[in-house]
């Protein structure tokens, strides 16, 4: 048994990583040249080609089956002012039409409303193309006239009127898919900012065509007049009814203000205001009555302390005929009193007399006095008497005066009321003085500029576009078709992709032998009947890869191994030895899984019952169980379950008898027999068969080698398309050469340039 060394393995493994990851690299699934675009057309050349044509025979059918459709058209042209006598505002008489009144003019020739007249008008309901059924519509009729006509008997007068109904019904749904039908029929269009619009209209037959076009056109005209005129007559009618409705509420307004005024008894003239006057009176007479109230009070307070003080101090400021004579005759008196007084001294009859004469003056004095105080005291009290007066008769003026201010307002709202609706009148008059719109003739929004010339070819269908693009669309959605199966698809396909996989390189491609092989002819006959057949020279070239695996030490014991079965392992195992063979070399081959179509199988030899297990415990010699083939004896094939033995003997034993020993193991989807028995051998070899084994199934199985460290030499891909490869190969060569040519002359540009900027 050949060990590896760690670091000999460590080496290896790095120098084959290198290798592949230079050489070789994986493609990303999204990343898709032009290369791969060409490869994955030949791939799927097949599927390509007849999605194909079967999609533009599909639209050759198509396109002479379907029904033939002719387009008329014809031109209407607006004027460059649209004319608006209906409209209020002076500015909107008159506008100039821009881009947003055209297209909305092109949108109302679409409008239901407007194709409703058009059918209405032109009876479209009784053209098949519009109304698929206008005879059910009219067998409607003649079932229902004489239900409608028997008025004897009340279930059939019952039975016509529900006849009426469905009919009225039906023949609104009859419209209703007419007017659908010939929005689908009718397009209107304009170029640039032109003021022409052109009408077209889709239609079975070419004069019909033309006529509706013709049709359509000028019902726009008369339908766009008419909408003028019913706007300007609904116009006249509104302002007619807002000038009589107004008149009347002037008139009443008037007559709810005259008689407010007449009710609150208010003036339209300020100066005829009693009220307002006689407030004004009765504020100045408050006043003064307040300052005479003020200074009554004032001298009463002002006597009433001097009379707290002295008499004789209110006496001298009190003034009065009485108080006068009184204070002269008391001088007059005191005077006496003094020269009596002189003369006889104070007890003298005389000068008693004139002291009573004094006191009795003095108290007509203080009487006097408090007469006078009483007087102001009244006098005060009569004032504050007539100042609360006044005060009651202005609050009463004021409450009056407030009421009447209220109803002023009340008069002013009326009177703002009735400006407001004669201003209103007055603008309505003046609108119907300068708007008549039954002596003024309305402008047509648009004229004819062009009429419906009848087609002689069909707009629909059109073979010579139908066709080619039938055929472009059905191979995009077949080169769609192909790259989504590519993409779904997860087999490997090419060597670089099992080699990025395995991370082994590719020792040989075999090609698929059975694409040449004649009726009932072997691969091996053909192999050795055509030495120089591909299948013989991969052979060839699988031996020569053998030999060089590890110069000064040849592996001798080599294993096959595949992730499934059906990638074709046996037959490489076989051809290997059959080249061996015939080189002149000993080699056996060791099939561990006997079954129908395994190499014994293949070969045509009878399964014995002797087994490597009986070698191993001696009883049976080795030459016992190695079977030649019947057909070719240079093939000898030992057909054995390996049991549980000692491995390393048998090897060893078959390494001295034989210079190759190929193992032709188990795939993995049916046992890991390859996994335990590696060790063993000197040299792992994995078949890959191209775009049958899948990229999971693959790793899975290196995975299960790389779990006892299996000697995995490199890959052999079967089933290979050399000629693809080669072609590739050769279509990257050439993208590569027409880079660098463009790289070199781009280079030579830049550098004329650069000696051009250098010598200016």
């Amino acid at each position: 048994m050949l060990v590896f060394d760690r670091e000999f393995e460590a080496r290896e493994q790095l120098r084959q990583g290198v290798e592949t990851s230079v050489a070789v690299a994986a493609r990303e699934p999204s990343a898709y040249t032009l290369a791969d675009l060409l490869e994955i057309f030949l791939r799927y050349a097949k599927l390509i080609i007849g999605i194909a044509v079967c999609g533009t025979l599909l639209s050759v059918v198509a396109t002479y089956s379907l029904t033939k459709t002719y387009t008329a058209s014809s031109t209407l042209v607006f004027d460059r002012n649209d004319t608006r006598p209906y409209e209020s505002v002076l500015e909107l008489q008159n506008l100039e039409r821009d881009k947003s009144a055209m297209d909305t003019e092109m949108d109302m020739v679409e409008s239901r409303e407007f194709l409703g007249f058009v059918v209405d008008d032109l009876r479209l309901l009784e053209d098949p193309y519009f109304n698929p059924r206008p005879a059910a519509q009219s067998e409607g009729v003649s079932s229902w006239l004489p239900a409608w006509l028997s008025f004897g008997d009340a279930d059939e007068s019952a039975r016509g009127r529900q006849d009426l109904r469905e009919r009225i019904a039906a023949s609104g749904a009859q419209r209703d898919r007419a007017i659908t039908r010939l929005i689908g029929s009718v397009s209107a269009a304009r170029r640039g900012d032109s003021l022409a619009m052109t009408i077209s209209v889709q239609h079975a037959l070419p004069a019909r065509a033309a006529e509706i076009a013709n049709g359509v056109a000028s019902d726009y005209v008369v339908w766009t007049s008419r909408l003028k005129e019913r706007a300007a007559k609904n116009t006249l009618s509104y302002l007619r009814v807002q000038a009589v409705t107004l008149a009347d509420s002037i008139a009443k307004k008037e007559r709810e203000m005259a008689e407010f005024t007449t009710r609150s008894d208010l003036t339209f003239d300020p100066r005829d205001d009693v009220v307002r006057a006689r407030m004004e009176q009765l504020n100045e007479q408050f006043t003064l009555a307040r300052v005479d109230e003020a200074g009554a009070w004032a001298k009463f307070n002002e006597a009433q302390q001097l009379l707290a003080t002295s008499v004789d101090s209110v006496g001298r400021v009190l003034t009065s005929d009485l108080l006068s004579t009184l204070r002269t005759e008391e001088g007059r008196l005191l005077r006496t009193r003094a020269q009596l007084t002189a003369k006889f001294g104070r007890n003298h009859p005389l000068v008693m007399d004139a002291d009573a004469e004094i006191a009795s003056n003095r108290r007509l004095i203080d009487e006097e006095v408090r007469r006078i105080v009483q007087e102001f005291e009244n006098d005060a009290k009569v004032a504050s008497v007539r100042v609360k007066k006044f005060q009651q008769e202005v609050g009463r003026l004021q409450k009056e005066m407030q009421d009447r201010n209220l109803n002023e307002i009340r008069r002013r709202e009326l009177e703002r009321d009735l400006l407001a609706e004669q201003k209103r009148y007055d603008e309505v008059v003046l609108r119907l003085g300068s708007f008549d719109p039954e002596q003024e003739e309305v402008k047509a929004t648009a004229r004819m500029a062009s009429f419906a010339e009848v087609p002689s070819e069909p707009s629909f269908p059109q073979p010579e576009l139908i066709i080619p693009v039938g055929a472009i669309a059905s191979l995009l959605v077949a080169v769609m078709v192909a790259i989504a199966s590519d993409a779904l698809d997860k087999s490997v396909r090419t060597a670089s992709a099992a080699e990025a996989i395995v991370k082994r390189p590719n020792l040989v491609s075999v090609p698929n032998v059975q694409s040449v092989l004649m009726p009932g002819e072997s691969p091996y006959y053909h192999m050795l009947a055509n030495p120089h057949a591909a299948f013989a020279r991969a052979m060839r070239s699988l031996c020569l890869a053998w030999r060089a695996l590890e110069p000064g030490a040849e592996p001798k014991v080599l294993m096959l191994t595949s992730a499934s079965a059906g990638e074709g392992k046996t037959t490489c195992a076989l051809g290997m030895a059959a080249m061996a063979t015939t080189s002149g070399l000993r080699s056996v081959i060791l099939d561990i899984d006997p079954k129908p179509d395994g190499a014994a199988g293949v070969l045509g030899i009878a399964n014995r019952s002797l087994s490597l297990g009986m070698v191993a415990e001696g009883t049976v010699d080795l030459d016992a169980v190695i079977a030649v083939a019947p057909e070719y004896p240079f093939l000898r094939v030992i057909s054995s379950r390996m049991g549980l033995h000692d491995h390393g003997r048998l090897f060893d034993e078959l390494r001295r008898r034989f210079d190759l020993i190929i193992v032709d193991a188990p795939s993995f989807d049916r046992d890991d027999d390859a996994v335990w028995l590696c060790t063993h051998v000197d040299a792992v070899l994995v078949v890959v068969a191209a775009e049958r084994t899948q990229e999971q199934d693959l790793k899975e199985a290196v995975e299960r080698l790389g779990i006892n460290r299996a000697p995995v030499a490199g890959i052999l891909v079967n089933f290979s398309a050399v000629r693809r490869e080669g072609w590739r190969r050769g279509v990257s060569n050439l993208l590569r050469s027409l880079k660098s040519t463009l790289n070199r002359k781009l280079g030579g540009v830049k550098a004329a340039r650069l000696r051009a900027w250098r010598k200016s």
